[in-house]
């Protein structure tokens, strides 16, 4: 078998850095190891080269390969043994076949390190057992700092759990992704907890709460909630169900003394049927709204007069960075508002936004800016 190039060149790094720590990094979506990705079998190898030298090791990602419940019960039996973990801080094991036994050891291996900051689990197959199972270890590991179960096929049950963790003021956790739960209730239970949660966590500054089923209802009570909480700076919402009414909850919050500073709205319903009334609650907001750095609109039927009444309040908010809205309805006179400020050089922070637009015989083209990145 090849030797796998990601973990000589995460050794070699190691050693350039002439640090008493060393690091493994072999994600198997690189290009050097694409069809050449780590297995079980291989964490026996790992077993034997890395147990002992294991006790300096200080990040691990083995995400994107082909590890299952065998492999993570190896790890966690070896170089993850209570032992060995003294100086790690960063475990990723994103996008595996990991299920809920698998989980459990790692769980069991890892709540006695006292130096874990970062834990990705995100897309494994977990269940709402294996969910639960980490949210026991982030009641036991107050120093945690970012937890990532995007698409883990964690039911409402984890959700729940999660926000009742998060209320103990000792856990310090700063960066939470709870994206793509498997919800299958029409009621939006989920949406009261957390909000619940976030308006009493003083820790919180980034969540993700895409795709969670959340509709005009459940946003209007997350935001009576937030309306109270001064520490969230990035809110994610993106892919669910929030229409017209729920952009003018959204508006409400962005109107008061809110704090943050990205918002990803895109993939919901706001302008769906050509209706401008959510968009121009945002606008209104964006007034006055002098916080706000990243906006996300894009795939949200945003029609000719959304975009215009947007473009106005973007024009006057000088604070505002960088926007997405490019997959939406575009119309002459949004195009040409939008040509007129991507081209104003006397404002104040220049606009970066995921298109570009460009004058071609008397009407503004509006083109798509590929791997474009909201900072």
């Amino acid at each position: 078998r090849k030797v796998n190039a990601c973990v000589r060149r995460s050794l070699h790094d190691s050693v350039q850095a002439a640090k008493d720590t060393f690091f493994i990094e072999a994600p198997g979506n690189d290009k050097l190891t694409f069809t050449n990705r780590l297995t079980d079998d291989d964490m026996q190898i790992f077993a034997q080269v890395f147990m002992t030298p294991s006790v300096f090791l200080q990040r691990l990602d083995l995400s994107y390969n082909h590890l299952t419940d065998v492999g993570a019960m190896q790890l966690a039996q070896t170089i993850l043994a209570a032992d060995n973990t003294r100086r790690l801080t960063s475990f990723n094991l994103r996008s595996n076949s990991i299920g809920p036994d698998g989980c459990f050891a790692i769980c069991q291996a890892v709540v006695m390190c006292q130096t874990l900051r970062r834990l990705n689990m995100s897309q494994n197959p977990l269940g709402r057992e294996g969910g639960l199972l980490v949210v026991d270890l982030l009641r036991n590991s107050p120093d945690l700092l970012e937890l990532h179960l995007e698409d883990t096929e964690a039911d409402i049950d984890v959700l729940v759990a999660t926000a009742e963790a998060l209320l103990n003021p000792e856990l310090h956790l700063k960066v939470c992704n709870l994206q793509n739960p498997r919800i299958i209730t029409l009621q939006e239970d989920h949406t009261v907890h957390l909000g619940r949660m976030l308006r009493v966590n003083t820790h919180l500054s980034e969540i993700n709460l895409g795709k969670i089923k959340m509709r005009d209802e459940g946003v209007r009570q997350l935001v009576s909630f937030l309306l109270e909480n001064k520490t969230l700076r990035i809110l994610d919402l993106r892919c669910n169900e929030l229409g017209a009414v729920g952009a003018k909850h959204i508006g409400v919050l962005l109107g008061s003394d809110c704090q943050l500073s990205h918002l990803n709205l895109s993939g919901n319903r706001i302008g769906e049927q050509c209706n401008v009334t959510g968009a121009t609650a945002i606008a209104q907001a964006l007034l006055n709204n002098r916080m706000l750095r990243h906006l996300d609109l894009d795939h949200n039927a945003l029609c000719g007069g959304a975009l215009k009444v947007l473009a106005d309040a973007v024009d006057q908010n000088s604070m505002l960075e960088t926007i997405a809205l490019f997959n939406n309805q575009w119309d002459q006179p949004s195009s040409y508002k939008f040509h007129q400020i991507l081209s104003d050089r006397a404002r104040v922070l220049p606009l970066r936004a995921d298109f570009v637009t460009s004058e071609v015989d008397l009407r503004i083209d509006i083109c798509k800016v590929n791997n474009f990145v909201i900072s």
